[in-house]
């Protein structure tokens, strides 16, 4: 056992090394721009905050980078790709206007008002246009959203799973309920199926009510969304609640309830895309969004999308998530040589 677990080791130490070696000397670099001219790659990111800011506001690092990581991430894709707009990925689905060469698109999810805040001006600055999914019933929280404070106070340790868990049962009066094995969804999908002033009471309850005071406003307002569309931001659908949608219990509503809020929000023709919250989805739900009007597809499916041509061969899109720790150094400075083949050493969709 000790004999095999030394040979792995050795392995993941010559691939690394072979890593280092192609990147370095150009190779990867070379690669890539061979091999992905006809291939759009995807990012997918949640929240942006000044570095000091982060940890002030109890922000999950996992899905929070700083502003100056967002602007050297900016600088190494657009050195190395051609950045492109939603719309010009629709136009290439339709078969209308042909992407470019190793095209990229930046997507944010949820309706952070952190987005609007920090990371628009950036994007703006570097004339980069990107896609924002929108949680819209998560829109509606003012000043804080629910899911955030209670997985807030998770993170913080002002209470724990098992606490969470007990209480939503008593109120929900079951002794036992089939749960996802992933904790954070099974708490989320347990406390959005309580009616709303129970599920407050509860937060109320258990959660350090200091961790919420310290954070500002959680998510965009409508106004926000407005003024970030009118600007060219587009803007697309995240479901209405932001659970999976493979555990709600209609799916179509939800999916058609976005859309519409979005189109009632800016107009009639806002909506035509949108990403699948938590990244969950099954072939039924595919379905049911192309039937509600949604002409692409946004997965967390962390591939790279084939464009023979530059025409985009599938309407159901993968993305490749950014987190600090992925593509950075101790310091949360990022690291090239990490970047690359996070972003370029990625299987191609599926035929």
């Amino acid at each position: 056992m000790a004999q095999e677990s030394s040979s792995g080791s050795l392995k993941g130490r010559m691939r690394q090394l072979a890593k280092s070696l192609a990147i370095r000397s150009g190779g990867l670099g070379l690669y890539h721009r061979v091999k992905h001219r006809e291939v759009l790659t995807v990012l997918m990111l949640h929240r942006v905050l000044p570095q000091d800011l982060i940890s002030a506001y109890g922000a999950d690092e996992g899905y929070t980078i700083s502003t100056k990581l967002l602007e050297d991430l900016i600088a190494f894709v657009a050195a190395h790709y051609n950045l492109v707009s939603l719309g010009d990925v629709v136009k290439s689905r339709n078969r209308e206007v042909p992407l470019p060469s190793r095209p990229l698109m930046i997507t944010f999810d949820d309706g952070w008002n952190d987005n609007a805040v920090f990371a628009a001006p950036i994007l703006m600055r570097m004339n980069v246009p990107w896609t924002l999914f929108v949680a819209t019933g998560a829109l509606e929280a003012v000043p804080h959203w629910w899911q955030e404070t209670l997985l807030a106070a998770l993170r913080s340790g002002s209470t724990d799973y098992e606490v969470l868990k007990s209480a939503a049962l008593r109120v929900a009066r079951e002794e036992f309920r089939e749960l996802p094995d992933d904790p954070t969804l099974s708490i989320l999908v347990l406390y959005g199926s309580l009616p709303q002033a129970e599920r407050d009471n509860l937060i109320a309850t258990h959660c350090d009510k200091s961790t919420s005071s310290q954070r500002p406003r959680d998510m965009a307002s409508w106004g926000t969304l407005k003024k970030l569309h009118d600007e060219g931001v587009a803007i697309g659908a995240h479901g209405s609640s932001h659970l999976p949608l493979t555990m709600v219990a209609d799916p179509q509503h939800e999916i058609c309830r976005s859309k519409l809020a979005l189109e009632k929000g800016l107009g009639t023709k806002a909506c035509i895309t949108m990403s699948f919250p938590h990244g969950r989805y099954d072939a039924g739900l595919v379905g049911a969004a192309r039937n509600a009007g949604m002409e692409l597809l946004f997965t967390s499916d962390p591939i790279l999308n084939k464009c023979p041509g530059g025409w985009l061969d599938s309407d159901l899109i993968g993305r490749i998530s950014i987190s600090t720790s992925d593509v950075t150094n101790p310091s949360g400075a990022l690291r090239p040589e990490r970047l690359m083949p996070w972003l370029m050493l990625r299987k191609l969709a599926a035929t």
